[in-house]
């Protein structure tokens, strides 16, 4: 297996870490969305 080379937090480039946050974020509130969704079609 061919190593990985793992970089901390500090040494990613700024557009690497907002890139995570920003793809975070989106996942996050796509999930608040699919719940709020299902949760409006149950009470109906």
């Amino acid at each position: 297996m061919a190593p990985v080379d793992h970089q901390t937090a500090d040494e990613a480039p700024l557009w690497k870490r907002l890139a995570w946050m920003a793809g975070i974020w989106a996942m996050s509130i796509s999930a608040l969305g699919v719940v709020a969704y299902i949760l409006r079609l149950w009470i109906k």
